[in-house]
C-alpha cells in the first residue's frame, strides 16, 4: 500500500492532467496526419503495455486523467483501459501491465506521450527499489528519500514514484520545512542562536532540519535540540561515528556522494534517513512496449 493521503493523490491526478493536456497539445497541434491519411480512424484494435524488464509498478493512480485528457480532443474515438497491478506492486519481465481499447488511429496518438509519462514514473520508481534494495541488505530501518531535484512541473508526480518504488518523501517545497544550510547558520551567528531564532519567530508548525558539515557542528546541533540533522558529505567513517553519540529523539540524515556501490557503507543501523538526488534527476527509462493489435469482432 502506498503511503499518501487523499488530498496528495488528489494533487498527484490532477498535476497529470494538466501536464497530460499540454503534451498532447505539443504532440498533436493539428491531429495525427499519418493515422488520417491511412483511414485508421476506421479500425477498431486492442493494445497491451508490457515490461521487457522487471518494473516497480506506477501508473495506475494517474493513468486515467491521462486518458481523459487524450479523449477530450478525441471524443469520437474514446480509449478504455485496464490496469492490471497496484502501484508499488513488483513487476517481473515480460508482464503485461494494462490492457486498451479503442479505434486504432487514437491508440497511436496516445502511445508515445503514454509511454512517456509511464517511462519517466517507472524509472524513478525502479531507481528508487534498486537503492532501498542495497539499503535492505543492510538494515530494515533505514528510509530512501527524495530530494527537490525534480523535473519542473512533476514535483507531484516524482515524488509519487518515489513511494511506488519503495521511497519516503523529503519536504515537498520550501513552504513545508525548516531547513538550515550553510549560508542560514552565518548570518545568524551559529547554530545554537539559529535554533533560538528559529522558535522566536516561528509563526506555525512546520519540521525543523539543519544541515551540518562536521562532528563539531553536529554535537551543538544536538544540543540545540534540532529534530532532524542532515551530515552533508559526511564520509562512511564519520557517518557511523555520528550514529554512535547520544541524540536522544534527533534523527540523523545522510545526504551527498551516495550512490549504489557506496550506499551500504553508511548504513549504521540506527541512521534514520538516507536522500539521493539521483531517484529524480537521474533517470533511466524501463523497457517498455506498446503491442496494438486489431480487435476481434
Amino acid at each position: 500500500m502506498i503511503p499518501f493521503d487523499c488530498d496528495y493523490q488528489d494533487r498527484v491526478v490532477q498535476d497529470v492532467a494538466i501536464l497530460a493536456e499540454r503534451a498532447f497539445a505539443e504532440d498533436m497541434p493539428d491531429g495525427d496526419v499519418t493515422a488520417r491519411v491511412l483511414q485508421l480512424d476506421q479500425r477498431e484494435a486492442e493494445a497491451e503495455i508490457i515490461c521487457r524488464e522487471p518494473v516497480s509498478m506506477c501508473g495506475g493512480l494517474w493513468l486515467e486523467a491521462v486518458l481523459e485528457a487524450h479523449n477530450a480532443t478525441h471524443s469520437h474515438q474514446p480509449v478504455r483501459v485496464k490496469t492490471l497491478h497496484q502501484d508499488g506492486a513488483r513487476v517481473a519481465a515480460g508482464s503485461t501491465l494494462f490492457q486498451i481499447e479503442g479505434n486504432a488511429a487514437a491508440l497511436l496518438t496516445l502511445e508515445r506521450t503514454l509511454l512517456n509519462f509511464l517511462g519517466r514514473g517507472i524509472g524513478i520508481a525502479n531507481a528508487t527499489y534498486a537503492y532501498v534494495s542495497q539499503v535492505r541488505k543492510h538494515n530494515n530501518f533505514t528510509h530512501v528519500l527524495d530530494t527537490r531535484k525534480t523535473l519542473p512541473g512533476y514535483r507531484h508526480f516524482d515524488k509519487y514514484a518515489v513511494l511506488c518504488g519503495g521511497g519516503h518523501n523529503h519536504r515537498m517545497n520550501l513552504s513545508d520545512q525548516i531547513l538550515i544550510k550553510e549560508n542560514h547558520i552565518a548570518k545568524l551567528e551559529g547554530i545554537t542562536s539559529a535554533m533560538a531564532f528559529i522558535k522566536k519567530h516561528l509563526d506555525r508548525q512546520v519540521g525543523i532540519q539543519i544541515e551540518v558539515r562536521s562532528m563539531e557542528e553536529l554535537k551543538e546541533a544536538i544540543a540545540a535540540g534540532f529534530p532532524i540533522i542532515m551530515l552533508d558529505n559526511f564520509t562512511p567513517d564519520q557517518v557511523w561515528e555520528a550514529c554512535d553519540l547520544e541524540r536522544g529523539t534527533c534523527q540523523l540524515e545522510v545526504s551527498g556522494g551516495i550512490s549504489l556501490t557506496n550506499i551500504g557503507t553508511y548504513c549504521h543501523p540506527n541512521l534514520d534517513r538516507i536522500s539521493i538526488g539521483a531517484i529524480t534527476h537521474s533517470i533511466v527509462a524501463p523497457d517498455l512496449s506498446l503491442l496494438m493489435r486489431e480487435a476481434r469482432i
